[in-house]
């Protein structure tokens, strides 16, 4: 048996800046972040499904667990929002020691019914605020690439990839913010044969504090500096004193994006400091054991398992899609194989993505901020054969091409 503890925690709100000003703005961001640690933290849901005719239709109601006490971390302003970091403290009747049953746990792990499939995910270039910060971190957007794809793989939910170089966003000047473009998202998620990208911004990586240190020869690192001594003896040996940075923040932010709608499924923060051995050697990049073993090369690591769970939560309960690349009479090909699970036997519905309808927007609150595309269900896939990354199989109900999708809609019951 296991016990569990539950402590404070940081979550983020978000709210617009409009006419009124930051004195509005901060406690509807404020309001936001309490609502997303409510949810955290336990929800009850209710949930209402109805048939009519041929059709169903369902309505779900989420309502959060109260929660404690509340400290305002941070702030920022970025594109006309408000963003606020608080730490929030469970309800008093929650800090406590309860006992938990591990195989409870683990079965109540799987929620959703996905089918077993792997979803491929695309890991796009991660941008860098200030790269005067990471002289001493080799190719470190490229190490985050790599290091997310092993975490993704090795959770058995995905397929990942990267794409070295290539951003799925470009950045707003001055405010440093992505500028989002739901049309590149597809595009990409085509280019890739990849059902979600995941991206992202460096927005940290500074030093602070300094001690001093012995020096010999020419061990001087970025970010450290080298005195030496005025004296004969020393001064031939190369001996001196050197000033060493003692702390260093990580902040990153993490983009999820969906890749058939184009639409961010979620943003999270993710940030921390490390004391210590902060600096690295050129020859420790991200994912060797020399980075590894540095107190920030423990942070780095801790904050991309964190974003590894983020997004196992984020995608888990989102439907196994692929897309229709080649329709031969009545073969159908999809992008999807036996690396993704996809057997022989195997049954999908057909979308289409209705090209003469208007983009889905949000309430006139938010007019110009769209949610998605509207769909058409065109018929029913049964897959026939199975190759690593594809399968293909034949068509029931209706005709369909290249660029439509199927989905894995959950087993009957």
């Amino acid at each position: 048996m296991l016990w569990q503890t539950v402590f404070a925690a940081e979550f983020e709100g978000v709210a617009p800046v409009g006419l009124d000003g930051l004195a509005v703005a901060r406690p509807l961001a404020i309001q936001d972040a309490l609502e997303n640690a409510a949810l955290f933290n336990g929800a009850k849901v209710q949930s209402l499904a109805a048939k009519k005719g041929t059709q169903w239709g369902e309505t779900t109601q989420i309502t959060g667990t109260p929660q404690g006490d509340y400290k305002l971390l941070r702030e920022w302003q970025s594109n006309g929002f408000l963003h606020v970091v608080l730490d929030v403290a469970p309800p008093a009747a929650q800090v406590k020691a309860v006992p938990i049953d591990k195989s409870a746990t683990r079965n109540s792990a799987i929620t959703c019914d996905y089918g077993g499939y792997r979803r491929k995910v695309l890991i796009s270039h991660f941008w860098i605020e200030h790269p005067a910060q990471t002289q001493d971190l080799v190719r470190f957007p490229e190490g985050i690439q790599i290091e997310l794809v092993r975490r993704l793989d090795e959770s058995d939910q995905f397929v990942p990839q990267r794409a070295p170089g290539v951003a799925v966003f470009d950045l707003q000047p001055q405010v440093f913010d992505p500028l989002m473009q739901p049309e590149r998202v597809r595009e990409m998620a085509r280019l890739y044969s990849t059902q979600f990208i995941v991206a992202g911004i460096v927005r940290d990586t500074s030093v602070s504090g300094e001690r001093l240190t012995i020096a010999r020869g020419k061990e001087i690192r970025n970010g450290e500096r080298k005195a030496v001594a005025d004296l004969p003896i020393l001064n031939f040996m190369q001996v001196g004193v050197k000033v060493v940075p003692t702390a260093r923040r990580f902040d990153m932010d993490l983009f999820v994006f969906d890749g058939v709608s184009g639409a961010l499924v979620n943003r999270h923060r993710l940030a921390g400091k490390a004391e210590g051995d902060v600096l690295q050697s050129l020859s420790s990049g991200l994912g060797t054991m020399g980075f590894a073993e540095t107190d920030y090369g423990r942070l780095v690591n801790d904050k991309l398992q964190e974003a590894t769970v983020l997004l196992g939560k984020d995608l888990n309960c989102i439907p196994f899609s692929a897309r229709i690349t080649r329709v031969e009479k009545n073969t159908v090909y999809i992008d999807a194989g036996y690396t993704s699970n996809v057997r022989p036997g195997d049954t999908f519905e057909v979308f289409r993505i209705s090209s003469s309808a208007m983009p889905i927007d949000s309430a006139s609150f938010f007019p110009s901020k769209r949610l998605g595309m509207p769909e058409i269900k065109a018929g029913v896939l049964r897959v026939n054969q199975v190759q690593p990354l594809f399968s293909h199989g034949t068509v029931s109900g209706a005709s369909v091409e290249p660029g439509d999708y199927v989905r894995y809609v959950g087993q009957e019951r």
